[in-house]
């Protein structure tokens, strides 16, 4: 599974670093710097029917991560079967031949959270990966029933979560009228 887990995000996991890398580390050949490739691997995920949020953030350690919500098994395996996926696998030499998420139910949303650390100077960058990355993680998870919220939570309001507790405020009257 874990190799699973590697292919249907290392494009994210791409994508975090091209966005957060320092601006020594992003120009990339063909013209392209780094930045531009991350904003496009954002796009492409917001575009995968089923793909229903994402977000990308610096976090404390230095690590960078794109956080992507599919509503289900499928949805992911659009992404992982895309154009855009298919490429970046390519460029970083993964297996697309092997099946993902084997072990994965159906009918469960899936919350894939790709990190990457870029290397520092003088360290040396993972080998055959195009970017300046000393660490690549790609993780999987689903929502677990309970919580709590008040006026919004970080999994999109799209994908349920049973025996969440909370409440969302309604909109300011201000706001409503665009004040």
């Amino acid at each position: 599974m874990r190799t699973s887990v590697v292919v249907i995000a290392t494009a994210v996991a791409l994508g975090s670093a091209a966005l957060f890398l320092p601006a020594r580390a992003q120009q990339q050949g063909g013209g392209m710097n780094a930045g531009d490739f991350g904003q496009r691997l954002v796009e492409g995920l917001q575009q995968i029917e089923g793909c229903v949020g994402v977000e990308a953030a610096m976090i404390s350690g230095g690590k960078a991560t794109i956080i992507a919500w599919f509503e289900d098994k499928a949805a992911a395996k659009r992404w992982y079967y895309s154009d855009m996926h298919r490429g970046v696998m390519m460029m970083a030499g993964g297996d697309m031949a092997r099946e993902p998420m084997t072990h994965v139910a159906d009918d469960i949303p899936i919350m894939v959270m790709a990190t990457i650390t870029p290397a520092r100077q003088g360290q040396d960058p993972l080998p055959g990966v195009p970017m300046p990355i000393s660490q690549i993680s790609i993780e999987m998870y689903t929502p677990l029933p309970g919580g709590a919220m008040f006026n919004g939570r970080l999994t999109p309001m799209e994908i349920d979560i049973p025996h969440m507790r909370g409440t969302e405020m309604p909109e300011a009257a201000g706001d409503a009228a665009g004040a």
